[in-house]
């Protein structure tokens, strides 16, 4: 024992000196590797409690400011690595039991991360002011709305608020006085059925900003019922309707044409249409829809074309609309015809495309075929066939870079003659820019 002692004590001060060198190395390597800095964290939310020590004496508490703090928080760099940036670790209190005769709030702060103390943190603003209001309540209509899209070949139909659309929203009456809407949006990707979903509500003053977390604190929400809507959140009922296309259009005529003439054909544009709805509204709907709206072809000679809006068809059947961003307006073209009139449709292949410019583009409308209608001038001729019309069109005015409307000559069998010009339009563009644009438009 007494060689021990003896060995422990011998050169007790070069080893001593040894000690407090290593522990100085360590602190150093320490603080090199792992400082102590300090860290910013921005708009970290305050969290207002005790509201009822105001609400006692009928008065809310409406906070100024944004209802958010800065803080700048002191620790070793490994902790602050660990801390969330947009400051969820952070804790803000406000509590009103604590307002003082200046009408101010000092705040408390906590860190989830129990390696930060309060005494590491400073806050800016270190409290809040608040003032004393009236408190009001109002009723205001939720609208629920959608976002995503649901599964292929379906819409959402309709959308309801479980319970009710009415909300009573009761507060300051500075906060209150400002609320123009209160929405509830559900997300309804790949929805291909009813369901009821959860939606947040928000609330819009009327400058159409939402409101903060600060303002959303100051308020209660309540449904039609008078029951407290919980963490800001309602049910809405979500029905999914089937989408239905190439449903053709029907649209009848009404008088007769002048004497001599006659309907040859109604056709509109578009042809068909897509429309969702139920099950049932479909049911009722059939094979195609016949639209309420009628033309009058009343001592008509020439073809007719008109806008119908099917607004007032649609809303004929419950459970059925147009599908999303589809137009509710369609062009009917009724042809009017002379008694005797034969029509034909020439390829435009067929077509003798003389003096075609060179370096031009050219875009033919129709694209396809030209229609052609004739009448028999005597009587006793024979049947004419469409191999027997021969079409010309001269090309020369396309030189000049432009759209042009174009003369058809029409070359018919003895006995036959026109039942009415024949013209086609004519873009011409300079081939050059042409591709100029094409290699532009790949770059």
């Amino acid at each position: 024992m007494n060689k021990m002692l003896r060995g422990l004590t011998r050169n007790f001060p070069l080893k001593a000196a040894a000690v407090v060198i290593a522990f100085l190395i360590w602190l150093l390597v320490a603080n090199t590797n792992n400082p102590i800095k300090t860290t910013t964290f921005s708009n970290v939310p305050i969290t207002i409690v005790n509201q009822d020590s105001v609400a006692d004496i009928g008065k809310v508490a409406e906070v100024e400011g944004t209802g958010t703090v800065t803080l700048r928080v002191t620790e070793r760099r490994r902790v602050l690595d660990s801390l969330a940036r947009n400051g969820s670790a952070f804790y803000v209190e406000a509590d009103l039991e604590n307002i003082n005769e200046m009408d101010a709030v000092p705040l408390t702060v906590t860190c989830s991360n129990s390696a930060v103390t309060w005494d590491e943190i400073t806050l800016n603003p270190a409290s809040i002011k608040v003032h004393l209001e009236d408190k009001v309540e109002q009723t205001f209509v939720a609208a629920a709305s959608t976002n995503g899209q649901t599964a292929a070949g379906c819409e959402v139909g309709s959308t309801q608020i479980v319970g009710g659309q009415s909300i009573y929203i009761a507060g300051p009456q500075s906060l209150v006085g400002i609320i123009n809407q209160v929405v509830a949006t559900v997300n309804v990707t790949g929805l291909k059925e009813d369901m009821t979903l959860s939606a947040p509500l928000r609330i819009y003053d009327k400058n159409g900003a939402e409101l903060t977390e600060s303002q959303m604190s100051s308020l209660e929400l309540k449904d039609s019922s008078g029951a407290v809507i919980k963490e800001r959140t309602v049910q809405v009922a979500v029905d999914i309707w089937n989408v239905r296309t190439d449903i053709p259009i029907l649209v009848e005529t009404v008088g007769m044409p002048a004497a001599g003439c006659r309907v040859a054909a109604v056709e509109t544009t578009p042809r068909t249409i897509s429309l969702v709805g139920t099950e049932e509204a479909f049911a009722a709907l059939g094979d195609e829809l016949k639209v309420i709206d009628t033309i009058s072809v009343k001592d008509a000679s020439e073809n007719i074309e008109q806008e119908i809006d099917l607004t007032d068809t649609l809303s004929q059947y419950t459970g059925l609309r147009l599908i999303a961003d589809a137009s509710p307006v369609i062009t009917t073209q009724v042809q009017i015809e002379k008694t005797g009139d034969i029509k034909f449709s020439v390829p435009i292949g067929q077509v003798d495309l003389q003096n075609r410019p060179s370096g031009r583009t050219l875009v033919f409308t129709p694209a396809d075929e030209i229609p052609v209608t004739v009448r028999a001038a005597d009587p006793d001729v024979g049947e004419i066939g469409p191999d027997e019309i021969m079409l010309s069109v001269d090309l020369s005015p396309c030189e000049e870079e432009g759209r042009h409307e174009l003369d058809v000559e029409v070359k018919l069998p003895e006995g036959y003659e026109l039942s009415s010009p024949v013209t086609i339009i004519v873009n011409s563009e300079n081939t050059d820019q042409s591709d100029e644009a094409q290699t532009e438009k790949k770059k």
